[in-house]
């Protein structure tokens, strides 16, 4: 009987250690490089618009492109604006489907941002990252607005800090 605990313990700890690590991140952020879902601040129009094809598309008038969209268990809300043809900020409203995505998304990105633009600034209740790239200066900005909502919903902001 000890003999089977044994193996039983073994064969459990082999499958928990070799199991994959879950992408929280890619689903909602995008693989493609970019700041959200393969677009960055200063892209044009064109490509915005190009990159943004499979996000259904809500809105597109002058300055504004506006996508609805589920991913997973999750919707998106994401409105690009632009000012002089570039793109000038990205807003993503996030709707999970429960705290616990919503917490793991949130952690991994918080990760994920602190490697790529240094350590979180919390501002007024947001996380704040500035990242100083080429001749930009962009500012990302991340709340959870669940209780305001009364659902578990993040808000990205991405935006031209220069201006």
């Amino acid at each position: 009987m000890r003999a089977f605990l044994y193996i039983t313990l073994a064969i459990t700890l082999i499958a928990c250690g070799g199991s994959e690590s879950v992408d929280v991140l890619g689903p909602i952020m995008g693989q493609d490089k970019g700041h959200f879902r393969g677009c960055s601040i200063g892209d044009t129009y064109e490509k915005v618009l190009k990159q943004a094809a499979q996000d259904n598309a809500t809105l597109n008038e002058e300055g504004v492109l506006s996508c609805e969209f589920k991913v997973e268990d999750s919707e998106l809300l994401v409105r690009y604006e632009f000012d002089q043809d570039k793109l000038y900020a990205i807003q993503a409203d996030i709707f999970f489907a429960d705290t616990a995505s919503l917490n793991s998304f949130q952690q991994t990105l918080v990760n994920q941002y602190n490697s790529n633009f240094g350590e979180v600034n919390l501002d007024g209740g947001f996380y704040v990252w500035r990242h100083r790239e080429s001749h930009l200066e962009v500012e990302f900005a991340l709340a959870d607005e669940s209780i305001e909502f009364g659902q578990p919903k993040l808000s990205l902001t991405i935006y031209n800090f220069d201006n």
